[in-house]
C-alpha cells in the first residue's frame, strides 16, 4: 500500500491528511438538507435492544394504570351487554364503530382469522360445557404503549358468558404507526400478521416484536403503511390447543 509522505520523506499522519483535504474544500461543495421532522421519532421506535433507551424524553403521554373493559354474549353468541369502559376503550383504540356493537352480529364475525376464531369457539364451548370459568393472558398493544391484559370468561345462566379484560401491565413506548389506525395504508401491500395472544408480528418466517418488524420491514422508510391482520402465531397456536384438550388446562377463574 503507498503511504503519504511528506517533503522529507517521513509518513504523514492521517489526521494530518484529513487536515489538508478539508482545508481544500469550500463552502460552495456543500449543500444543506433538513432532515423529516419525525427522524428521531422514527429512530427511537427502530430501538430494540433496550426500551428504556431513548434518545430524547419519552412520550409525555400517560398510559391509564388501570383499565377494565366488559361485556356479555347470548346463548347465540350475539354481544348483548357491554360494561362502562367499552365505548371509551374502543374510541381510544380508533375503532368508534365498535363502540356499540350491532345487534344482529355474532361474535365471532368480529374475527378475521379462521384459527383464531376457532380457538375461542372451543374456548367458550367448554365453558359453558364444564360450567366453569377460564383466565387467558393476553397481549393487547396500543399505538403509544405495550399492553398485557388479564382475561376471565365466565358461565352464567341461560348460556350468557361473561368477558372481563384488565389490564394487568402497560409501557410507554414512541407511537408505532404500523399500529395507527389513522396512518394512511397502502392496500397493495401485503398485511402484516399480528398474534391476539402474545402481540409478535410475522416477518417472513418469524414471528417478532412489534418494533423488530418494523426494523427487519424498513417500514420507517416508507411514506404509508402495509396493513394488519389478527391471528395468532404457532407457539401461541400450539400452546392453546395443548391446553384446551387437557381438562383445566387454560387457567380456571375463581370468580
Amino acid at each position: 500500500m503507498q503511504r503519504d509522505t511528506d517533503d522529507s520523506g517521513a509518513d504523514v499522519p492521517v489526521t494530518d491528511r484529513i487536515r489538508s483535504i478539508l482545508s481544500q474544500v469550500e463552502e460552495s461543495d456543500f449543500e444543506r438538507v433538513d432532515p423529516p421532522a419525525d427522524l428521531w421519532e422514527r429512530i427511537e421506535a427502530s430501538i430494540t435492544a433496550d426500551p428504556a433507551i431513548s434518545l430524547r424524553d419519552a412520550p409525555s403521554r400517560e398510559v391509564p394504570a388501570s383499565m377494565v373493559v366488559e361485556y356479555w354474549i347470548d346463548a347465540n353468541d350475539v354481544v348483548t351487554d357491554v360494561g362502562q369502559s367499552w365505548a371509551d376503550f374502543a374510541h381510544d383504540n380508533d375503532a368508534p364503530e365498535l363502540a356499540v356493537p350491532a345487534t344482529d352480529r355474532t361474535l365471532w364475525t368480529y374475527f378475521d382469522n379462521d384459527e383464531t376464531r376457532e380457538l375461542w369457539q372451543l374456548l367458550v364451548e367448554r365453558v359453558r360445557a364444564l360450567q366453569k370459568g377460564a383466565h387467558v393472558s393476553l397481549r393487547c398493544d396500543a399505538p403509544h404503549a405495550r399492553r398485557w391484559f388479564d382475561m376471565t370468561i365466565t358461565p352464567e345462566s341461560n348460556g350468557r358468558v361473561h368477558f372481563r379484560s384488565a389490564l394487568s401491565f402497560a409501557e410507554a413506548r414512541p407511537r408505532v404507526s404500523l399500529l395507527d389506525t389513522n396512518f394512511e395504508r397502502d392496500e397493495s401491500l401485503r398485511p402484516v400478521p399480528l398474534c391476539s395472544w402474545c402481540g409478535r408480528g410475522q416477518h417472513g418466517s418469524l414471528w417478532l416484536d412489534i418494533e423488530e418488524v418494523v426494523q427487519a420491514a424498513r417500514l420507517l422508510e416508507r411514506a404509508s403503511m402495509p396493513p394488519i391482520s389478527h391471528g395468532i402465531c404457532a407457539a401461541c397456536r400450539d400452546e392453546m390447543s395443548a391446553e384446551l384438550l387437557v381438562p383445566g388446562g387454560v387457567g380456571e377463574s375463581t370468580t
